[in-house]
């Protein structure tokens, strides 16, 4: 009989459960606050409760409207430091339902408000980032002024335009932040998690010692890299719009180099090439080797 009873109270604490949890994902924090009512006094030891507590009292406690930038930034570190650890362990995988539905409201509110790099996580492109909505997160992203220049933003784009198109989508943005601000490049390709970047990115690492790059500027020079392993990725250089800066240059020459072997304007090809060497003799070396490459491919007939 007790085994029985044991059952009987175990399936009803399972059932209020799952209510307290449908009604936090429905953000009904009446209803959740009172089946978790009910799970305390049929079960005060379930292991979910006082998790389930602190995302209805979240509920309770979320604004219907927030109007300041520091409220907001506010708001979103305390979603992401304090709700976000304790959404995962009460709703596993459904956890994000929820916090985008918080984030989404933000991103209403933040709607208009200029971008200010002191308080990037109350822009509405970086809020419709944590809600997984790219093409706003995008839109509101292309509409800072100097979008193109600026690392967070470009950033953001990047993340926004790979989860919506792709790798090749987001190629512009990912050069310009290299060039930009080398150093984020690492953790924006981890972000992406694209095997085929994640690769290259690898590969770009262990192709020379780079000797003559300050390790923190080496990401600089992935782009330029980039253009030795994969040619056609020229037009997502120019669109980057390259700066004045030495690894962006050699992007840039590798661009107009790989245009003339087409037309096989060999004296123009000549001095790119002297340029190119000027500018970083390994990256030049590396060049060479892959045109040594090419030759062999053809000379057996296979092609390029």
């Amino acid at each position: 009989m007790s085994v029985q009873l044991d059952l009987f109270i175990d399936s009803r604490a399972v059932i209020l459960a799952n209510q307290a949890i449908d009604a936090v994902l429905a953000r009904d924090a009446f209803e959740a606050a009172s089946s978790i009512a009910a799970l305390r006094a049929e079960a005060p030891d379930h292991p979910a409760l006082l998790g389930l507590e602190t995302l209805a009292t979240a509920l309770f406690e979320w604004p219907q409207r927030v109007s300041d930038t520091s409220r907001i930034v506010a708001l979103a570190v305390w979603l992401e430091q304090e709700i976000a650890p304790v959404a995962r362990q009460v709703l596993g995988l459904r956890a994000d339902l929820l916090l985008a539905a918080f984030f989404r409201d933000l991103a209403r509110t933040a709607r208009g408000l200029s971008y200010d790099p002191a308080n990037a996580k109350a822009h509405r492109a970086w809020l419709c980032l944590r809600c997984a909505d790219w093409a706003q997160a995008e839109e509101a992203a292309l509409a800072i002024p100097g979008a193109n220049e600026i690392p967070e933003v470009l950033h953001w784009l990047a993340v926004a335009r790979h989860r919506q198109r792709g790798l090749a989508a987001s190629r512009p943005a990912l050069f310009a932040l290299a060039w930009r601000e080398p150093q984020r490049l690492a953790s924006v390709v981890t972000a992406l998690d694209d095997q085929l970047l994640t690769r290259d990115f690898e590969m770009f690492d262990r192709a020379c010692e780079w000797e003559g790059v300050e390790p923190p500027e080496l990401s600089a020079w992935f782009p330029a890299w980039y253009l030795l392993e994969h040619p056609a990725a020229s037009k997502d250089v120019a669109s980057a719009k390259p700066p004045a800066t030495p690894a962006a240059t050699a992007a840039r020459l590798l661009m107009h180099i790989i245009e003339l072997e087409r037309q096989l304007d060999w004296e123009a090809l000549i001095t790119l090439r002297t340029q190119l060497r000027l500018l970083n003799s390994e990256l030049f070396s590396l060049y060479m080797a892959r045109q040594a490459a090419d030759d062999w491919r053809w000379q057996r007939g296979e092609g390029v």
